[in-house]
């Protein structure tokens, strides 16, 4: 990945539309197989899952588009996710990024992003009893 430079976006960066594709497949193939979390995609269309964090990526990294899923909270509320299951999705999640080589100043604004997401997501549990 190229490391960004003065007038680039994060999203122009990482290679436009095409880069974070390459990236949320990677991430979203992890966290689908993964011991801890990977329950919760048994039977998801994983596609589906890849074209809505593709393109929830794409619009908070500063590219053009609409994310085109429901409301975050909407989305997860059928879940039970709580604290331990998200934070183990981000630390994924920068494993990912890391692993690509991604320039840590995008990392750490993209796992700001997720992590500002946090309580529309989780149930409010730190975790499971």
């Amino acid at each position: 990945m190229s490391s960004l430079s003065l007038h680039e976006s994060d999203f122009e960066a990482l290679g436009g539309t095409e880069g974070v594709k390459r990236l949320i497949d990677r991430f979203v193939d992890r966290v689908a197989s993964d011991f801890i979390i990977g329950f919760f995609f048994e039977g998801v269309d994983l596609n589906r899952v890849k074209k809505m964090e593709a393109s929830l990526a794409c619009v908070h990294l500063g590219g053009t588009g609409d994310y085109a899923g429901r409301p975050i909270g909407k989305a997860h509320s059928p879940y039970p996710i709580n604290a331990g299951h998200f934070r183990r999705r981000l630390a994924i999640l920068r494993t990912v990024l890391t692993e690509q080589g991604v320039d840590p100043g995008i990392i750490t604004r993209w796992i700001a992003h997720d992590q500002s997401l946090e309580g529309r997501v989780t149930n409010g549990e730190e975790c499971a009893p």
